[in-house]
């Protein structure tokens, strides 16, 4: 089910704070607590949210939150990244796409070209690429994450071992304080070092909401990009920032 824009909003509201009372939002949003709650049901119901005690809450998970959740969050600013990251991919290019719902947006962007042959384990990059038969696809396989929609594990790293890719773009979990970019789990960060190992130059695309968050596994160090995407401003002026604005 497609959300509403008050129900992105509303999404946006609890990426911020966590948490937050129906009233308020009523009140935010200048409508009836009825209209608000039966927002949230749907948000609920497709378990982008969870009721609490007078409002609503981001879901309990401890770790990765859904596919279908980190599409909805900065999405105007993942759209800026993709689609400048796919104006400078040329035509002909060998392309590495990992995980996170920013690449899916990339490969969006990527239909209008003549020629690219792009490797990868996100099904979403699969399935919209296979739109276009200009574009070669090469899908790893090994274990598929329905929540995630990606292929992971040993048999997905070594696939991408066979190839050597002009261009590698990875997504991240989160930045830290110290510049590095991490992920959730190891499989995750095992499958971004892959891409980084098997690719002449390596891209980074993170919106400005991966500051605050936290994950506990490195992936690398945000020096080792040739390129960092990304809408966050006062990062150190030693990396290849591309600064875009939301849409």
């Amino acid at each position: 089910m497609e959300l509403n824009h008050r129900q992105k909003q509303i999404l946006a509201t609890l990426k911020a704070r966590e948490a937050v009372q129906i009233d308020h939002l009523a009140e935010l949003y200048s409508v009836t607590t009825q209209t608000i709650r039966r927002d949230v049901n749907q948000l609920c119901e497709q378990g982008l949210a969870r009721r609490v005690h007078g409002g609503v809450s981001l879901p309990a998970a401890l770790t990765n939150t859904s596919y279908l959740f980190r599409s909805e969050v900065e999405s105007s600013a993942k759209n800026a990244i993709a689609r400048t990251v796919a104006q400078q991919i040329s035509d002909g290019s060998t392309v590495m796409i990992g995980i996170g719902t920013t690449v899916t947006k990339i490969a969006q962007h990527l239909l209008g070209k003549k020629s690219l042959r792009v490797i990868t384990n996100n099904l979403q990059v699969a399935k919209i690429l296979e739109a276009n038969k200009h574009i070669e696809v090469y899908l790893a396989g090994g274990l598929m994450r329905r929540e995630h929609q990606d292929i992971m594990g040993s048999s997905a790293n070594q696939f991408l071992a066979g190839f050597e890719a002009d261009i590698g773009i990875c997504g991240c979990a989160s930045v830290t304080e110290s510049h590095f970019a991490m992920e959730h789990e190891s499989l995750e960060a095992d499958l971004s070092q892959a891409i980084i190992a098997n690719s002449q130059q390596c891209w980074l695309v993170a919106d400005s909401s991966k500051w605050s968050r936290f994950a506990a596994v490195k992936v690398a160090p945000l020096s080792r990009f040739d390129r960092i995407y990304t809408n966050k401003c006062s990062l150190p002026h030693d990396l290849n920032i591309n600064l875009l604005k939301d849409e």
